[in-house]
């Protein structure tokens, strides 16, 4: 009798170890056809989404009319409002253009908290763009990008 309940505890033990060494099989296999790249392109259309937010709340809160009123720019407030809406983790960079009279595309100095070189990956990149109207009927091209922090 002592010999079957010993079979037994092996059957059992190898039952466990056949188990566990299919688990350890399939889960190699997900990581294998699930990269890492997938999970950073989900990363860019998260980001992408959230610039194209910021960009509307910007819009649509008059930031950019009080901003850019007679001439006068005003970064600091345009970066503050960046930051206050962005998360502390991402780089920046707004770039806004008026169109004159002539039809022509005016740039003003772009906003931005990034060191050089951190826009140059552009799988870690995203961005968005708007056409604004103001309500003195100035139009303005507004470009927002973004990057992660700790990614660069």
């Amino acid at each position: 009798m002592k010999g079957g309940y010993r079979l037994g505890q092996v059957r059992i033990i190898e039952a466990v170890t056949a188990s566990i060494l299919i688990f350890i099989a399939f889960t190699a296999a997900f990581f294998m056809l699930f990269s890492s790249e997938k999970f950073f392109r989900q990363e860019t259309v998260d980001l992408d989404r959230l610039a194209y937010n910021v960009l509307h709340r910007l819009a649509e809160s008059g930031v950019i009319d009080e901003s850019i009123e007679e001439g006068r720019y005003n970064e600091v407030e345009l970066r503050s409002a960046l930051q206050n809406l962005l998360p502390q983790n991402l780089y920046f960079n707004l770039t806004i253009r008026e169109r004159d009279a002539s039809g022509l595309w005016r740039p003003y100095p772009p906003i931005s908290n990034a060191p050089s070189g951190v826009f140059e990956s552009p799988s870690e990149v995203a961005s968005a763009s708007i056409i604004y109207t103001s309500k003195e009927g100035k139009i303005y091209y507004l470009s927002l990008v973004l990057a992660r922090a700790g990614l660069t």
